[in-house]
C-alpha cells in the first residue's frame, strides 16, 4: 500500500522526534526494506572508496557496500566517485590522464582524517577480494564501452561473485550487456531521468533508484509499481528525520553514508532494539 501524500504528511508531522511513537504504517514499511547499501563503503565515517571504508561497511551489517569505478591511463580499474583526484586524495589530475602506479603514490585517506594516512585508492579487484563472501557489492558504472565493461565482467569472475554483484546501470546499453556477461548478477536502473523507467524495465532491470527530489511527483512511484519494479531511495545520514518522508513510498532498497545508522534507525521505526 502507498499512502496518500496528505495522510503521509500528517504521519510525519506527528512522529518526527526519536520520542514520538512511529506511525503503524511507517513501522511496516521499515519492515519491508529488505537491501542496506553502504554508499561508496561507510564513507560518514571513513575516506569513501577506500578498503577502510568497505570494511567498515562489512562491520555496521550492511548487505551491500556500494563502489564507484573508473579506468586509470593503462587500463586498470580503481575506485574513485570524481573523474579526478583532488576532492578525495592528495593528488592532481583525471583518472584517465594517470597510470595505477601514479594513483596508487597518492594518499587517499589524510583529506579525511590523520587516522587514515596512506589509505590508498583501491582496485576494483582489491575491493571484490574484501567483499568476497562477507557483503554483496553494487558496482556504480561510471564509464562506458566495451573495453570497460568487459573488465569489468573479467574481474567480477576472477576475484568476486557474480551471485552476489549488483550491477548499478547507468543506460539501456548497460543493461543489456551485463545481462550477457554477468547474468547471475543483480541490476539497480540508476536512471538519468523519469521517462527512463520503461526502457529499463523492458531491458530486464527490476529494481530502479529514484532520487528524492523526484518524489514530489505524486504519479512516480504508483507508476513505479504498474511497471512491476523496485524501488531503490537514498538517505545521507540515515536519521528518522530522513527515512519518515522517504518510508512512506515503501522502498525495498535503501542507501545511506552511514549505514550503522540507517540500520539503527530501521530497527527503531520497527520497535526493535539493534
Amino acid at each position: 500500500m502507498i499512502l496518500a501524500p496528505v495522510c503521509a504528511l500528517i504521519l510525519i508531522s506527528t512522529a518526527v522526534n526519536s520520542s514520538d511513537p512511529t506511525p503503524p504504517p511507517i513501522a511496516r514499511a521499515s519492515g519491508k526494506v529488505r537491501q542496506i547499501i553502504g554508499h561508496r563503503g561507510s564513507c560518514a565515517d571513513r575516506p569513501e572508496n577506500t578498503l577502510a571504508s568497505f570494511r567498515r561497511a562489512i562491520e555496521t551489517g550492511a548487505h551491500i557496500a556500494e563502489v564507484d569505478v573508473r579506468t586509470t591511463k593503462d587500463g586498470a580499474l580503481v575506485c574513485l566517485h570524481d573523474p579526478d583526484l583532488a576532492r578525495t586524495s592528495d593528488g592532481v589530475g583525471k583518472v584517465g590522464d594517470l597510470t595505477l602506479a601514479e594513483i596508487k603514490n597518492f594518499d587517499a585517506g589524510s583529506k579525511f582524517s590523520s587516522t587514515f594516512k596512506d589509505e590508498r585508492v583501491p582496485e576494483l579487484k582489491e575491493v571484490l577480494s574484501v567483499c568476497k563472501n562477507k557483503i554483496d557489492v553494487l558496482i556504480d558504472l561510471k564509464e562506458n564501452g566495451d573495453a570497460y565493461v568487459k573488465k569489468i565482467a573479467a574481474d567480477v569472475r576472477e576475484h568476486g561473485d557474480p551471485k552476489r554483484t549488483i550491477l548499478g546501470v547507468r543506460s539501456v546499453e548497460h543493461a543489456k550487456q551485463f545481462r550477457e556477461l554477468l547474468s547471475e548478477s543483480r541490476q539497480i536502473g540508476l536512471i538519468p531521468t523519469v521517462n527512463d523507467m520503461k526502457p529499463f524495465a523492458d531491458a530486464g532491470v527490476k529494481m530502479i533508484r529514484l532520487w528524492p527530489k523526484w518524489l514530489a511527483d505524486e504519479k512516480l512511484v504508483p507508476r513505479l509499481r504498474s511497471l512491476g519494479l523496485e524501488l531503490h531511495l537514498g538517505a545521507e545520514k540515515g536519521t528518522r528525520e530522513e527515512l519518515m518522508p522517504l518510508l512512506i513510498h515503501e522502498p525495498e532498497s535503501l542507501s545511506s553514508d552511514d549505514p550503522a545508522q540507517l540500520i539503527k534507525t530501521l530497527a527503531e521505526l520497527r520497535g526493535k532494539k539493534n
